[in-house]
């Protein structure tokens, strides 16, 4: 499905993914622009180890490359992109974008869907939306442990909503393989995957501190609180991205040398 490039703002190509040279409040203008056009339109967000799965899994890839804007959600990206000769202005995260989106849909009147997480937590995700900003039109939730065999109803509840904005929190690649699977039967005009943004913002579980999110070490914090699920997941997954960045930076300057 051909998308929406702006050219008033570029990519990096890191690891085969184009991520957009794009600060917060950029990304919020080009998304708010892309609601206010015909749909369906989606985002995403990529970190070091959903580039390594995009180079693991092509369905993956392709619907990374298919989306309107990708964004580095996190600070390995925008390093890779700084060693690679095309840094990122800045660190643009799912869950901040996510905040900011239901915001600005409070606001302009976009009615919201939020499919994923648990029952509780997309419950109290939804109820502390709605005591944050009264004028949100809530269009829908459903929990994200369905059978895959629903999508299609699923879909539909979602359109017979009138949602405008789409958010799924399924973790990767799920989340992005429903989009990509959904994203025109849904209806909505808008989507975007989020992660464990559900659990985060409804208190089930806690985001680390302002300062490691600034210091990039968000990862660390996760590690710390959940050592045995996720130990194999940093030592392998930051170690495959370091040798495919690194591989990519040889294979640049090759070129370079070659053509010079």
């Amino acid at each position: 499905m051909k998308r929406r490039r702006d050219a008033s703002w570029t990519t990096t190509n890191i690891c085969g993914i184009d991520v957009a040279n794009l600060t917060q409040d950029e990304a919020l203008s080009f998304i708010e622009r892309l609601i206010d056009e015909d749909g369906p339109h989606y985002a995403a967000v990529v970190n070091a180890a959903k580039i390594v799965l995009a180079n693991e899994d092509a369905a993956l890839k392709q619907e990374l490359l298919d989306a309107d804007v990708v964004t580095a959600d996190g600070m390995s990206v925008v390093w890779a992109s700084h060693l690679l000769g095309r840094g990122i202005k800045q660190r643009v995260t799912g869950i901040d974008l996510f905040e900011r989106l239901v915001e600005r849909a409070a606001l302009r009147g976009w009615a919201v869907y939020f499919l994923g997480a648990s029952e509780e937590s997309v419950e109290r995700l939804t109820e502390r939306f709605k005591e944050l900003h009264s004028t949100l039109r809530v269009a829908g939730w459903h929990n994200g442990y369905f059978d895959r065999s629903r999508s299609e109803a699923i879909s539909a509840e979602i359109k017979s909503s009138g949602a405008a904005l789409l958010f799924v929190a399924m973790g990767s690649p799920a989340q992005e393989h429903w989009i990509g699977s959904n994203l025109t039967a849904s209806g909505v005009r808008f989507a975007m995957g989020v992660g464990g943004s559900f659990d985060h913002l409804s208190g089930l579980s806690r985001r680390a501190p302002i300062w490691m999110q600034r210091s990039g070490l968000e990862w660390f914090y996760r590690l710390m609180r959940e050592p045995r699920r996720l130990w194999r997941r940093y030592l392998f997954g930051n170690a495959k991205f370091a040798i495919l960045v690194i591989r990519q930076r040889l294979l640049s300057r090759n070129r370079q040398e070659v053509q010079e």
